[in-house]
């Protein structure tokens, strides 16, 4: 099956204003993702909040559904908040650890280094960042090094990140913690929406998403699953507002949540879990990467620029730098054009971006994500709207 990519432009309403590369950030949403949170906005409108909300009452029960569907989870491990930033934290902060050392890869999203310093302060952790390998991705044999030595309490890995093409192996690594009884926490934020995501496969006990970027879901959402042996161990004590189904005393993962809400994003967030589900993670992951690959051979291919992406396995994220500009001055150019690109900051690759992130050691280069509705044009705009 591969994608019908004159139907997915149809429905992608942007794509005839903009070239939008910007799908790591936040990516163009189809109508009907867009119509069902109008509509249920309107219903509001009509009726009153807390009645519309009853009123869908089972369409808010069906996006727990969908989303366990889409990681291959039960409904009661999941949980929506609304963003993965506070999903992450929310589970972290509560994680019951047994070891004294969390170990981290050196791509770890910033936010989540942030929590983890505090919690190390707090709690006097020590933080491990584990070395990559030859190819920029974590070093799997450092891992379990690092697991024989004893005394962690947690592996937290980033899957993709967010200035990096790179596919981390987090599978190997779930073996790997499984086989440790280490609980194993995967941010797949910029994963999820552009490869397909089973989080048996993976072997994560907590895996983060967000419905904003390549998933392409409003603004303001985000998903958090927790393995249902972690879930009943969380501390402090989740609050019971949220028992399961059948009426036994098991905590749901809906706890971590707040009673207030959005639910016109989370009804959003649903049609768009629906809408990948009904194209396919295989073909939107196999038309993704051959657009990126492609992406990068025309950039290759132009002497003044560098590109930065590394990894055996890589995603949707394009990062590369153009001789005498300025990220920030590239952007700019191709925002006027109707191009729109992020910047993002590169790490030093012989130390960890989560010990001292002085800015003055970064490479901060011009970050162009692609997705299934974008096409050779839009790359070719790209190409030849560089100064």
């Amino acid at each position: 099956m591969s994608i019908d990519v004159k139907a997915a432009r149809e429905d992608t309403r942007g794509t005839g204003h903009v070239t939008h590369l910007n799908n790591a950030g936040s990516s163009l949403a189809p109508h009907p993702v867009m119509d069902t949170v109008v509509g249920h906005l309107r219903r509001e409108e009509e009726i009153g909040g807390y009645e519309a909300a009853a009123e869908a009452e089972e369409r808010i029960a069906s996006v727990y559904s969908s989303l366990a569907r889409l990681i291959g989870a039960t409904p009661g491990e999941v949980a929506v908040l609304e963003s993965g930033s506070t999903a992450w934290a929310a589970v972290v902060s509560r994680l019951p650890l047994t070891g004294r050392r969390i170990l981290l890869g050196r791509t770890e999203y910033w936010h989540n280094v942030l929590v983890l310093r505090q919690l190390a302060r707090r709690d006097g952790l020590e933080l491990v960042v584990l070395d990559d390998d030859a190819h920029g991705q974590v070093d799997v044999k450092h891992l379990q090094c690092e697991l024989d030595r004893g005394g962690a309490g947690m592996v937290a890995l980033t899957h993709v990140p967010m200035g990096g093409a790179q596919v981390q192996p987090a599978a190997e690594v779930g073996r790997a913690c499984r086989a440790a009884g280490v609980p194993f926490v995967l941010d797949a934020c910029q994963s999820v929406g552009q490869l397909p995501l089973d989080v048996e496969t993976l072997g994560c006990d907590v895996l983060v998403g967000t419905g904003r970027k390549f998933l392409r879901g409003p603004r303001g959402t985000a998903f958090v699953h927790v393995r249902r042996e972690l879930l009943d161990r969380l501390e402090p004590a989740l609050h019971d507002r949220h028992r399961s189904a059948g009426g036994t005393d098991k905590i749901e993962a809906r706890a971590l949540e707040s009673w207030e809400t959005n639910v016109a994003g989370r009804l959003g967030l649903g049609r768009a879990v629906d809408y990948a589900l009904t194209l396919g993670l295989e073909p939107i992951r196999g038309r993704v990467t051959t657009l990126a690959e492609a992406l990068r051979a025309r950039l290759a291919a132009v002497p003044a620029v560098r590109v930065h992406d590394r990894g055996l396995r890589r995603g949707g994220i394009v990062t590369f730098s153009v001789d005498g500009r300025t990220a920030e001055q590239v952007k700019n150019q191709l925002s006027r054009q109707t191009i729109n690109v992020s910047t993002v900051a590169l790490p030093p690759s012989a130390a960890p971006l989560v010990l001292d992130p002085a800015p003055e050691q970064h490479t901060v280069a011009v970050r162009a994500s692609v997705h299934y509705y974008n096409t050779e044009d839009d790359l070719d705009r790209l190409i030849t709207a560089l100064p």
